[in-house]
């Protein structure tokens, strides 16, 4: 009982702030030009991120209820990435976000695109909170598995805070770990980039 309570009470909250964040939109283009535009994009960016954590949360309970299962399709992972990237709901504070397609990026691997999408979504939004101009998405190959990186501009990891810490983090391990392949099991990686800011990096096997 108390976890389709759980359920039905954060379903209820995610379609409530749908509707909102789509009558925002609308307030957005009707503001495009005025002085209102900044403060209405901040608020609809916002109303987008508060959606994708709560959709977050509820994957992430459910996942500690009945284990998190990946749905493994065929995906091709420099297009899934621009298809991210070009999905984003960015704040207007004059961030970029770049994408890097390493030369060893496969031409298909398997994983859930969905789980993926959310996990990189939750990177993306932390890494918002620390940028100064640039987010930097990316994928490769490493060990034989495919990585899918995040990359800010900020002024470090321990800025960032310990990465065992938050809903984000804690989803994003769980997506890892959802995709095995034999032995080999996802893993997330939370390191300093080589030029300074913070990496998050999500293994698929």
């Amino acid at each position: 009982m108390k976890d389709a309570l759980v359920t039905t009470v954060v379903h209820d909250l995610k379609n409530a702030l749908a509707s909102l964040t789509v009558s925002i939109a609308h307030i957005a283009k009707r503001t495009v030009g005025s002085e209102l535009e900044s403060d209405t994009q901040k608020v609809h960016a916002a109303t987008v991120a508060l959606s994708q954590r709560l959709v977050s949360f509820l994957t992430l309970y459910r996942s500690r209820q009945t284990g998190l299962s990946a749905q493994l399709r065929d995906n091709c992972p420099g297009d899934f990435l621009a298809e991210v990237a070009a999905g984003l709901v960015l704040p207007p504070e004059n961030i970029s976000i770049k994408i890097s397609i390493g030369a060893d990026s496969p031409a298909f691997w398997f994983f859930d695109d969905y789980l993926v999408r959310m996990a990189l979504e939750a990177a993306v939004h932390n890494a918002l909170k620390f940028a100064r101009s640039e987010i930097h998405l990316g994928c490769g190959m490493k060990d034989g598995f495919l990585v899918f990186s995040v990359a800010d501009d900020g002024p470090g990891l321990g800025i960032h805070g310990e990465p065992s810490t938050g809903l984000g983090t804690t989803l994003c391990q769980e997506i890892a770990r959802a995709h095995t392949n034999g032995e080999l099991v996802g893993k997330v990686e939370l390191q300093s980039g080589a030029e300074g800011g913070a990496l998050f990096e999500l293994w698929l096997p």
